[in-house]
């Protein structure tokens, strides 16, 4: 009668699901049948026995080359190394290229859509260590509309390892301040109802935060660092290249400060220059798996801005101005309106349908949909006819 063999695990030896396990015939009885370690096929009989002519089973050579690698001092520094996660939290203007920047920081081809509200996706580095690196990545649509929703991402479980990043849309300087400042001030207020709870995590983030700008840095007396490192993106830069030099100067200008008294970095991005993205991407995967950070600098505003944290100064911003301390954030905030009026956008960014949208088309759902709503027309139309009924009825 044929018996039923389970393959055991080659490196935990527990047993593996029905669905790798195969009969034998009888006449196989006695000969031990073992997963693949390859392609988790059974190995045959024949295979088996070939390899068994020095007395070693298959499984007694799989077991001794395991243990072989487990006694490797390097395999254990690794195998024991806590899996390293981080966050990126990226809020800004709406359509001013958040969703683009992800996509191509993962590498994917997919059609950008707009976020409706808060998106979640993920990204693991891979490579030869056997640490595992995953970055989360959170996306809040809608620019400012949706800020209540920061309570999911910013935890004190994420806060040791997170970074936000601001994406503005520079061809819109007529919403660059008014997003900045309402964003900055949801994100300051969501982060300190998190940290009043935890008094250590706040120290240690402080002091982080000072790191980054540096303890002796010339203008500590004008800097309050953002308490997490914060990144300000300007999108669609190839269109704000084309604008009038003075526009250029004053926006670059006031980005630079707002960067710098908030210890942040200000980077230029655009999805039409490969080089951008290329810089982008490395600025991600700094932030998100701890690579090298670029030393790229570049302040001149008639070329993308490329300003790490602690590397800009209040005299080389305010330009001809002596006393650079008097260009305060009153100061430039009255310099920017004055060149650029803000307009405060206070519409809803929900389309009047988003099941309508056809960039969020789902086939089996909205083909239910249909019917549902033909059952519910239906039920309308008998409604009104029941009712043009009973009102006919004279019940006098």
């Amino acid at each position: 009668m044929p018996q039923r063999v389970e393959p055991t695990s080659a490196t935990s030896g527990r047993s593996v699901g029905s669905a790798v396990s195969r009969r034998v015939p009888s006449s196989a009885a006695g000969v031990r049948v073992a997963g693949s370690a390859v392609s988790g096929r059974a190995i045959s009989s024949t295979s088996t026995r070939s390899n068994s002519i020095s007395g070693l089973s298959v499984w007694d050579i799989a077991v001794s080359e395991a243990r072989k690698k487990r006694s490797d001092p390097q395999y254990k520094a690794e195998a024991d190394k806590v899996p390293r996660e981080s966050t990126v939290l990226l809020v800004g203007t709406r359509a001013a290229g958040k969703t683009t920047l992800l996509q191509r920081f993962l590498d994917r081809e997919d059609q950008p859509r707009n976020t409706l509200a808060l998106e979640y996706t993920y990204g693991r580095k891979t490579g030869k260590t056997l640490v595992k690196e995953v970055c989360h990545l959170w996306e809040l649509g809608g620019g400012a509309l949706f800020t209540a929703l920061l309570a999911t991402p910013l935890t004190t479980r994420a806060l040791p390892n997170l970074t936000v990043i601001i994406m503005i849309d520079l061809s819109k300087p007529e919403t660059i301040w008014s997003d900045l400042e309402a964003l900055l001030s949801s994100l300051k207020s969501e982060l300190n109802a998190v940290l009043e709870k935890a008094p250590e995590l706040k120290a240690q983030l402080e002091a982080a935060s000072w790191n980054r700008v540096g303890q002796d840095h010339q203008d500590k007396a004008y800097i309050s660092p953002f308490i997490v490192p914060l990144v300000i993106l300007g999108g669609k830069y190839d269109i704000f290249q084309d604008m009038e030099p003075e526009s250029k100067k004053v926006v670059c200008r006031a980005l630079r400060f707002i960067a710098h008294s908030n210890g942040a970095s200000l980077q230029f991005f655009s999805a039409r220059d490969a080089g951008l993205i290329k810089k982008s991407k490395e600025l991600l995967s700094h932030f998100a798996f701890g690579t090298v950070e670029s030393k790229s600098l570049a302040q001149d505003y008639n070329k993308p801005l490329i300003i790490p944290a602690g590397s800009d100064n209040l005299q080389t911003i305010s330009g001809n101005v002596d006393d650079s301390s008097k260009m305060n954030y009153d100061a430039w905030k009255h310099t920017f309106h004055a060149k650029f009026p803000q307009k405060n956008e206070e519409k809803s960014a929900l389309p009047e349908d988003p099941g309508r949208d056809p960039s969020y088309a789902e086939p089996d759902v909205d083909n239910l949909r249909a019917q549902k709503d033909e059952e519910l027309e239906r039920i309308r139309r008998e409604v009104g006819r029941n009712s043009a009924r009973w009102a006919e009825l004279d019940l006098s």
